[in-house]
Formats: C-alpha cells, structure tokens, sequence
C-alpha cells in the first residue's frame, strides 16, 4: 500500500470511489454521482503544504482518498481548524485502511499547522463513528434529522480531536 499525494490524474479515479458511496447513503449527503468535470476546480484547492488529499494506492490501482478541506470556507478566524473526509473503494473497506489514512493525517496535521480537525459524519454510520472514538475524537455536535438522504431523515455528527498546542 502506497500513500501519496494525489494528482490530477488519479480525479477520476477519487471520483469513482467517491460515486461508489452515493447509493449505501452513510458517507456522503450527495444524492447523485458527481462528474470528473465537477470537481476539477475542487481538486485544484487542494494544497499539498496546508489542506493536502492523498490516495492510497493498492498494486498500482487507488483505492481511497483522504483530504483535508479548510472549515467554514475558509474564513480567516479559523485557519488553524480543518475537516477531515475518508473515502474508500467497497474492496478495500473494513480493513482498516480508513484508521491508517486519518492516523497519518493526524501526524501531519502540526505541519500543516492544524490544532483542531474535525470529522463530520451521518450519525447512523457506525464505521465513521468507530474510528473516530479509536482515534480519540470527541463528540461535539449532533444536528438531529438535519438530511434527507433517500427518503430517511439523518442526523450530522460534528466530531473534533485536539491536535494542536492545545491538545
């Protein structure tokens, strides 16, 4: 397994594992697959020195991504907060890739000059909520019922982990 930072290249393939979420309705509030073409300004935001997305390579094919996107748009009070999102191909799930993606995230985060990184996550996903409570996040926010996600009300988890000088 090979992690590395992600290119340009490997968009269609972050997209494919991407859609591949949309229809179990736990991972993503999207409803319909999203284009390689829509997300090609997304990925250029991405910064390799400050909010990187990395993709896990498994013989040569990628088969998760993980990023960090700066928190409420980026607005300046909060350059030293950033979100965390982990995506990974159905063949490569419950193998603990997902664990080792955000724990090598979370190393990195002091250079990336992140003390608070927060994990969003539909409260009905028991993976997303595992490896966070493994990795040490804490809960702090339940928006109950705030999605519809194929005709079932969901609710959004805000989850943080001190990273920081403050931690």
């Amino acid at each position: 397994m090979t992690i590395r930072d992600a290119t340009e290249a490997d968009l269609p393939a972050i997209v494919a594992i991407y859609n591949e979420s949309i229809p179990g309705g736990m991972a993503t509030a999207d409803l319909a697959p999203v284009t390689v073409e829509s997300r090609q300004a997304w990925f250029r935001d991405f910064d390799p020195g400050r909010r990187p997305c990395w993709v896990a390579e498994d013989e040569g094919q990628v088969v998760a991504c993980v990023y960090l996107r700066s928190f409420y748009a980026g607005r300046p009070a909060y350059h030293k907060t950033a979100e965390i999102s982990t995506y990974i191909a159905s063949s490569h799930q419950g193998q603990g890739l997902g664990t080792l993606l955000k724990k090598k995230m979370i190393a990195e985060c002091p250079r990336l000059g992140i003390e608070n990184l927060l994990s969003f996550y539909f409260d009905h996903n028991e993976a997303s909520r595992r490896v966070n409570e493994k990795l040490g996040f804490k809960d702090a926010a339940h928006l109950s019922e705030i999605a519809e996600v194929f005709g079932e009300k969901r609710g959004l988890v805000i989850a943080i982990l001190r990273v920081g000088s403050g931690a």
